[in-house]
């Protein structure tokens, strides 16, 4: 993987779309438009037949290498609008495929005529499966260009301009469309979207208001250019979650609609989470579930079915935790940052309460406080503040050396400036150059003096877990690394530029390849 194009078709992500959902395995497949096979290889591997359809011939055969060994698929070569199959379908797959039906079918409705001919290859009881982006996605809105035109605003504009090449639909339209052919619609929301999905949402969790915290983790991609944000896309997915409108926001929906009862299939859970961009033995699935008394919980496990994993000097554990309706300390801190006259006492007033819990939950040795390695990662993220509780959520890592409280201290504060070094704009009080300087900052505001031995336990600590977890090149890490604390504003400035290159160095590929193609 290079670029975007080589992502989205190599990366194993992809799968995780359907990765949350059980169905059942004697149901005949049917997928239009598999291109390179990175949903074809999760299909052959939980149905016993299935049959991909794919226009392009580079790309069906590297779907056919890619599940060469799996005697449940079979790849055809073909305009999918041209094929007539003589045996029904018990379940139609069309990731990323249904907005194209302009281009490739003819007709005064192009897309009313694909639902036609997708309900027509149905079983009685069969099922329609849609990945598509919306036309009404958040992101769309805070300055990220249109995913398959790569123009501002388009799809939100209406497409008026390339009406015939591709559009997306809201979900008040899409819902209707899908009704004309199918009695039963059932929405489900992948964030950041369907095409590299972190996570998938139930329609009545969203709903309900309580996912906004979850939403507001997942960092929406611009996948044309380098993304400029115009505001705190964050902070507004909690607004339209506290108003009840993160379904109509959400960039991208996973639809399934059926003739009749909708069977074959199960999503167990109120969403699922994949922690997949670490090292294959630390990924992790993590489960929001309803109790038996009704209350919500979270469940981590590791997705290689190991209770534990460890490497060196780091433990990873299954865990268990009620899921708290409320934000992090993370959430309340880059609130209270957005306001520009804000000092830094008063944005960093409320970790007061974790530190004197940090400064309980430690011991003193030779004028050091240390923590236990289980508090590792006892960071903003996973801290929430219940009346005069400090509850710790999500402690999946445990380290197996004692580690300095002011470690963790820097730790917490590093990954909320790295954060938000990314978002425009906030507190003037945040404006220093120096990451370190900043950081010292912020520790005195909230009690406690860092010093340079401090700062040089982290480095060590957060290259090793970085390492350990994630496989990054330590000696780039460490310059990055240092090169925050001595001066922010250039890293981010030299980061946006390798971005916009790698950006353009993509495009040239694929135009090179488009006119070799020719």
């Amino acid at each position: 993987i290079r670029d975007w194009s080589s992502e989205y078709h190599l990366t194993r992500k992809r799968a995780q779309l359907l990765a949350g959902f059980k169905f059942d395995r004697s149901l005949r497949v049917l997928e239009v438009g598999c291109g390179c096979g990175a949903i074809t290889r999760h299909l052959g591997e939980i149905f016993d037949q299935v049959v991909s359809v794919e226009g392009s011939l580079k790309r069906a055969r590297l779907a056919q290498l890619r599940t060469r060994e799996l005697g449940s698929v079979s790849i055809i070569c073909a305009p999918f609008q041209e094929i007539r199959f003589s045996d029904k379908f018990d379940v139609i797959f069309c990731v990323g495929v249904y907005e194209y039906s302009g281009a490739f079918i003819d007709g005064q409705d192009p897309y009313a005529a694909a639902l036609q001919y997708f309900s027509n290859m149905l079983s009685p009881d069969g099922i329609l499966v849609i990945a598509i982006e919306n036309q009404f996605g958040l992101k769309y809105f805070c300055s990220t260009r249109e995913d398959h035109v790569g123009a501002f605003f388009e799809g939100i504009e209406g497409y008026h301009r390339r009406h015939r090449e591709v559009r997306t639909f809201g979900k008040i339209e899409l819902e209707k469309d899908l009704k004309q052919y199918f009695s039963e619609v059932q929405f489900y929301y992948p964030y950041p979207d369907y095409k590299i999905p972190d996570c998938v949402i139930a329609e009545d969790f969203m709903a309900s208001g309580q996912a906004g915290e979850l939403v507001s983790q997942m960092k929406s991609r611009d996948y044309v250019g380098t993304p400029n944000p115009l505001w705190n896309d964050a902070s507004v997915s909690l607004e339209l979650a506290r108003n009840r409108m993160l379904e109509f926001f959400s960039n991208s929906f996973l639809v399934f609609a059926g003739r009749g009862a909708l069977k074959g299939f199960a999503f167990e859970q109120l969403a699922v989470i994949f922690s997949s961009s670490r090292k294959r033995e630390f990924s992790t699935v993590s489960k929001v579930l309803r109790g038996e008394d009704k209350q919500l919980l979270i469940a981590k496990r590791s997705r290689q079915g190991r209770a534990e994993v460890k490497q060196g000097l780091l433990r990873m554990v299954d865990t268990d935790a009620a899921w708290i309706d409320s934000y992090s300390l993370q959430t309340q801190v880059n609130v209270l940052a957005m306001a520009r006259d804000r000092s830094l006492d008063d944005i960093f007033q409320p970790c007061r309460q974790w530190l004197e819990y940090l400064q309980a939950e430690s011991s003193m040795q030779q004028g050091v406080s240390y923590l236990g390695g289980n508090h590792i990662d006892t960071i903003w993220p996973n801290v929430y503040l219940l009346a005069n509780e400090c509850r710790v959520v999500d402690r999946e890592w445990v380290w197996a050396d004692r580690i300095r409280m002011n470690c963790v201290v820097i730790r917490a504060i590093y990954d909320f400036l790295y954060k938000i070094d990314a978002m425009a704009p906030y507190a003037k009080s945040l404006s220093k150059r120096s990451g370190k300087q900043l950081i010292v900052a912020i520790g005195k505001a909230i009690g406690v003096n860092l010093k340079d031995s401090d700062f040089a336990e982290f480095i060590r600590l957060e290259l090793d877990f970085q390492y350990i977890v994630y496989g990054v090149d330590k000696r780039r890490h460490a310059v990055y690394m240092h090169w925050f604390l001595f001066d922010r504003p250039t890293l981010k400035a030299f980061l946006r530029l390798r971005s916009s290159v790698t950006s353009l160095m993509s495009r040239v590929r694929r135009k090179l390849s488009t006119l070799c193609d020719r």
